[in-house]
């Protein structure tokens, strides 16, 4: 039978381990932060893929948001486009590191408050666009130029993508460039 703890004895051990953490399995998980406060997260893989991800732009621009936290480990390079767009819709932005932290979150962004939000992943650029029937040479090939037909198609099934994506323009067609629909 365990008998309970006097608030001396509970002293005395706070004293030599530290104070009780509440939910740091979970705070482990997201970057240091509460599940509840989450708005949104991207994986270590997505956040390096080339372009970014409309889904953190719409929590950037959540009116509950407060910071976008990026896990130390993620390159500069990799992180600077959502690092600007945090600095341009006036969010605080930081990079942390702990060896406590555990599984593949590498950018979250969050309130200073519990928020009710339904779904904080983001599902991958590949996952999200062939749901919405998006070609997959437009899938991976984030950043091209497309001919009228491929960006119409981005516009009417994933509007949000074509920040990451171009019109080509009638100097490039007159340099020769093509859009990656063509086989070559």
């Amino acid at each position: 039978m365990q008998r309970e703890k006097s608030s001396l004895e509970e002293k005395v051990m706070e004293g030599i381990y530290g104070k009780k953490e509440i939910k740091k399995e979970e705070r482990n998980l997201f970057l240091g932060e509460y599940l509840e406060r989450v708005i949104c997260y991207l994986t270590y893989e997505q956040v390096i893929e080339k372009g970014t991800y409309p889904e953190i732009l719409e929590a950037l621009r959540h009116p509950e948001a407060k910071k976008l936290i990026i896990d130390r480990d993620v390159k500069l390079s990799a992180a600077n486009d959502y690092i600007k767009l945090a600095s341009k819709n006036g969010l605080l932005f930081k990079r942390i590191d702990s060896p406590d932290f555990k599984g593949d979150v590498a950018l979250v962004v969050v309130s200073d408050h519990a928020v009710d939000i339904k779904k904080r992943e983001v599902l991958t650029r590949a996952e999200s666009l062939q749901a919405r029937g998006i070609s997959d040479k437009i899938i991976e090939n984030v950043g091209a130029k497309l001919c009228h037909d491929c960006y119409r198609q981005l516009e009417e099934k994933a509007p949000a993508e074509l920040i990451n994506y171009s019109k080509l323009s009638l100097v490039d067609r007159l340099l020769g460039t093509e859009c990656i629909c063509k086989d070559y």
